[in-house]
């Protein structure tokens, strides 16, 4: 077995200083020469380095860190096979202390690629391409020994979604490989919603979708540097690394941006292509990608929640109103969202799964499903409790920098303050930070993202058919009526 060499895990300075590289991403308009600087694109950056600060931090770092026999030295977690049911507990543990100290938005640099990778070893093995297993092991330790961030590339523009690929007025709405070489394959297509694509190493293609005989060549999995000729993003902010309106907190906001991935004819070496037409593994490819990645979802969502629903009540006694029984009603549903969301990833957790005899372990299928679409379909609800507490103020507040201003700053501490300890200057924080959480342009974006991102309300319900023991229900209901069918 050859083994690779491990340096000591990057910094943030150096994961921010390998983005330098001459990558082609465009924001509003602008070319952007360096992502680590642009104010929109910054905030992803810091917010993806915290990957790179967990590994150092003395607290954490047996969290952060493992060994594997393949490599010499430490290597990210992130890149650990799951081949144990207590992998599921680790990576659950590891995701959750992310997203806790990143405030809910996860570092995203690594864990949308390790899912892809462990989807992808899954399904070689289950196909019994060693080849295939081979080359996906390769980049695997290859990625983990230069500590590299990683992009997922899944879904696909998909113009007009009642027609499959080969049907579509484009042949480019969905990626597909266009030329071959002994050594190459080429490929051309766009791919949409790359969380952190901007800021990322390289990046994981694979397909989005089942596909049929003549639609082989979009039938493709593949991994590229992200600077490669011929790739282009293109962003959409949510906003600026420097916010002034809003009032500073110990920890600043964090987010993440999202791109249009474009291939333009785009050479990938096949030592790096890991489904090259066998179409009838499409769909499979994205399933197993799915079934590691939905518990990612989950388990990222829950700090996010519990310091919402913290929020919530805050801004409840702010207003002074925490013991109207309207009020209390409210704490009740925001709690019960919270808990049954957390219940649900603890009973995932309890029962892992070894997935289609692959070795690889994942949490619960069902119970993840069931997580995510019961934190993704009340999302809506939960928020607009906050927004029903939080009153009008949540909306026509003064910014931080009318607080600031001398003229002003006298008006507000004498009308702006609130109930019990809650003095102009502590209320105003809170309504700044609601604001930004559930009002802003942020927020609605948070709300979309929810909703569609890690698998849509449809894509959840699928899976529920699929996963429930619906034949044992049915047999026992057989039973008790006693019949004969």
């Amino acid at each position: 077995m050859s083994t690779f060499s491990i340096p000591d895990q990057r910094t943030a300075e150096q994961y921010k200083e390998g983005l330098r590289d001459n990558r082609k991403v465009y924001i509003m308009g602008n070319k952007v020469e360096d992502v680590t600087e642009d104010p929109y694109i910054k905030v992803g950056v810091e917010t993806a380095a915290f990957d790179f600060i967990l590994g150092h931090d003395p607290e954490h770092r047996d969290l952060a860190v493992t060994n594997v026999p393949e490599c010499e030295g430490d290597i990210s977690s992130y890149f650990k096979m799951p081949d144990s049911p207590v992998a599921v507990n680790d990576r659950f543990n590891l995701v959750k202390t992310a997203s806790m100290y990143t405030d809910g938005a996860l570092p995203f640099v690594k864990d949308v690629g390790s899912d892809i990778l462990n989807g992808l070893t899954a399904v070689a093995r289950v196909m019994g391409n060693k080849t295939y297993e081979k080359r996906i092991n390769d980049y695997r330790w290859y990625c983990a020994s230069k500590d590299l961030s990683l992009a997922g590339a899944v879904t696909d523009v998909k113009g007009d979604r009642s027609k499959g690929p080969a049907d579509q007025e484009s042949p480019d709405y969905y990626l597909r490989i266009v030329d071959e070489t002994d050594d190459e394959i080429v490929v051309s297509g766009a791919k949409a919603h790359i969380t952190a694509g901007p800021y990322t190493d390289e990046v994981i293609v694979i397909p989005t979708r089942n596909l049929t005989e003549n639609e082989k060549e979009y039938a493709v999995a593949f991994a590229i540097p992200i600077n490669t000729d011929g790739i282009t993003q293109i962003c959409r902010p949510n906003f600026r690394y420097e916010d002034k309106n809003h009032f500073p907190t110990p920890r600043p906001k964090r987010c993440h941006l999202e791109s249009l991935l474009i291939f333009d004819n785009v050479r990938v070496p096949k030592h790096r292509v890991f489904l090259q037409g066998d179409w009838q593994f499409a769909q499979f490819v994205a399933y197993a990608f799915a079934a590691f990645h939905r518990f990612t979802a989950v388990t990222y969502k829950i700090p996010i929640i519990e310091y919402m629903t913290g929020m919530g009540m805050l801004v409840a006694e702010a207003n002074g109103i925490q013991n109207a029984s309207h009020v209390k009603e409210a704490f009740v549903n925001m709690i019960k969202y919270t808990e049954t969301t957390k219940a649900l990833a603890s009973a995932a957790i309890a029962s892992p799964e070894d997935f289609g005899g692959s070795g690889l372990f994942v949490a619960n299928r069902l119970n993840s499903n069931m997580a995510k679409l019961h934190f993704a379909s009340n999302f809506h609800e939960f928020v607009r409790n906050i927004q029903d507490l939080a009153g009008g103020l949540l909306v026509t507040q003064p910014t931080y920098q009318d607080w600031k201003h001398e003229d002003l700053n006298g008006y507000l501490k004498k009308y702006m303050g609130g109930a019990g300890n809650y003095n102009a200057e502590e209320r105003l924080k809170l309504m700044s930070m609601l604001h930004h959480m559930v009002a802003s342009d942020f927020a609605g974006w948070h709300e979309v993202c929810t909703i569609h991102a890690e698998g849509s309300f449809a894509a959840q319900k699928m899976m529920l058919l699929a996963e429930a023991p619906i034949e044992a229900y049915k047999a026992q209901a057989t039973s008790v009526l006693g019949l004969n069918v």
